[in-house]
């Protein structure tokens, strides 16, 4: 088993806390540890021991309410969405195995997958339909050797999402088959104006979601994430992570059950940033218009741009690190060449930094 590496979060993981002005984030600004919790002295007499290898029953419970027809039988607590995606695809593939991934997306999965030892088949959106999904193309993708189907909904790094129809028809293609669905959602709730995307989970039994709560929640540090599933896929996950990260971090649990009872309130604070923040990032785009191409997202504090200055994505970002101190994602991580992910989630003073030192570096690409 040998994985190759994550290019992107092995930038981010290098530089992050480096740079002056990180525009690579896909969340929203983080939340203090004063609003996620209101009244600390209530944490006081907490015991920091073991948690539950599960999660706890209310924890489990809090998620399912927002899967259809899910119970907290039907759910297993994270070290984040990471370790959700990881567990589910783990304990699916075996070696020869064909997994197709819908592209472009975080490259977590196609990594893993490759890693596991199976064939890795593509089905890209199309860009020129507004990063909409080809159900012609993944009809001809997903056969009966087909082991599980990969989706990232709203998607990273486009920002855009499924229509509820578009979720129905990719399930049904999935279930004709007789494959698996794993269904990454953690942007889910980091809607801009569309109404809360609709989750796989429940079109049949062969789905499973993940999520977390470094999205649209705000609270990337608690580290804490889930899989929706069936029973018999909980309890594969849990087997396995028997042998990874055991149980989640105590404290982060606590404060994720409080964050999920205020589910409504906090999704309302990532609608209004979103919609604060982003047109700073399309004034900034419009401005660029004979270099950028764009399509608006939907969802996610992120927007997929391409470019036609002279020069790799990669490059132009190492560049943009080391001589301007400001981080994008290079298209090259998503496999999408000549193309940024840029993030507009952060501070505005963060974001209006990194934009005028993105100005700065095409300036200096020009001379």
């Amino acid at each position: 088993m040998r994985f190759p590496e994550f290019s992107m979060e092995r930038m981010q993981s290098t530089w992050e806390h480096r740079v002056k002005y990180d525009l690579s984030e896909s969340g929203l600004e983080a939340l203090t540890l004063e609003d996620a919790v209101r009244d600390l002295d209530a944490l006081r007499t907490e015991r920091l021991g073991y948690a539950n290898g599960m999660g706890r029953d209310q924890t489990r419970a809090l998620v399912a309410a927002f899967h259809p027809e899910a119970t907290r039988d039907n759910v297993l607590i994270t070290t984040g969405t990471s370790e959700a995606n990881f567990l589910a695809l783990a304990t699916l593939v075996e070696p020869g195995d064909e997994v197709v991934i819908v592209m472009p997306s975080y490259m977590q999965l196609h990594g893993i997958a490759r890693g596991l030892g199976a064939k890795v088949k593509e089905v890209w959106l199309r860009e020129e339909w507004g990063w909409r999904i080809d159900l012609d193309a993944l009809r001809a993708a997903v056969t009966p050797r087909t082991k599980v189907v990969c989706i990232c909904n709203p998607n990273n790094p486009t920002g855009q999402l499924l229509t509820a129809a578009e979720v129905l028809d990719v399930a049904t293609i999935v279930e004709g088959q007789g494959g698996w669905l794993l269904a990454d959602e953690v942007y889910r709730g980091a809607e801009r104006v569309a109404p809360e995307t609709a989750t796989f989970y429940g079109h049949h039994d062969r789905i499973i979601v993940t999520g977390g709560l470094s999205k649209a929640y705000g609270l990337p540090g608690l580290r804490i994430g889930w899989i929706v599933a069936p029973p018999e896929r909980i309890a594969a996950t849990w087997a396995m992570k028997d042998y990874t990260t055991i149980a989640p971090a105590t404290l982060s649990e606590l404060l994720a059950e409080i964050a999920l009872a205020r589910r409504e309130q906090l999704l309302k604070r990532a609608r209004y940033l979103l919609n604060e923040r982003w047109p700073i990032l399309e004034s900034w785009a419009a401005a660029h218009a004979q270099e950028l191409h764009w399509v608006a997202p939907a969802a996610g504090a992120i927007c997929f741009f391409g470019y036609s200055f002279p020069i790799e994505s990669a490059e132009f970002v190492d560049r943009l690190i080391k001589e301007w101190g400001t981080m994008v994602v290079p298209g090259a991580h998503f496999n999408a060449e000549r193309h940024l992910r840029i993030g507009f989630g952060m501070p505005t003073r963060t974001l209006r930094g990194g934009l005028e030192a993105i100005d700065r570096a095409l300036v200096a690409l020009a001379d």
